[in-house]
């Protein structure tokens, strides 16, 4: 991570004296970064504009469609997969999953679709489907280009919105 963030590795070991200190780090600066960006996003869902073009740019937030979000989503993949194994990432992988799934949760309100039983399996399947263009974009990027990703997106959003559930 020192050589990505374009540092000597003594002055990463001086402020982080464990491999899992610096995850934990890591997962915290993600976390903190897109939260900032989602949060102008949600400033501007509250004011109604286009809540469909305000939603799909906010869930393009954890998708690697430029070189800052793609090393954001990389760092998310890696405090995931090994907070599977490691109990001291799994508190960071945890909040990295519920944040997500709570975004998810956001939009599918924005979009007002209900009842809560049909609002509660669209968040998942929406979350689900942020999770593969993240893995895929992260694992293939030239695989799936930004505009098609961010599209996927768009589509599944105007799909929701226009079902019977939405209002």
């Amino acid at each position: 991570m020192a050589d990505a963030a374009d540092l000597a590795i003594g002055s990463v070991r001086h402020y982080f004296s464990t491999h899992d200190d610096l995850m934990r780090g890591a997962a915290d600066e993600v976390i903190a970064r897109i939260t900032k960006r989602l949060q102008a996003h949600r400033d501007r869902l509250d004011d109604a504009g286009d809540r469909l073009e305000i939603a799909t740019e906010m869930l393009c937030e954890l998708l690697p469609l430029h070189a800052n979000t793609f090393r954001e989503v990389a760092v998310w993949l890696e405090i995931v997969t090994a907070g599977r194994t490691n109990p001291v990432l799994r508190e960071s992988a945890d909040r990295l999953f519920s944040g997500s799934r709570a975004l998810a949760e956001l939009v599918i309100a924005s979009l007002q679709v209900r009842p809560p039983d049909v609002a509660a399996l669209e968040a998942e399947r929406l979350a689900a489907l942020i999770d593969g263009l993240a893995l895929r974009g992260t694992l293939h990027p030239s695989g799936i280009p930004a505009s098609t990703a961010k599209e996927i997106v768009r589509r599944h959003l105007r799909q929701l919105r226009q079902s019977p559930h939405a209002n």
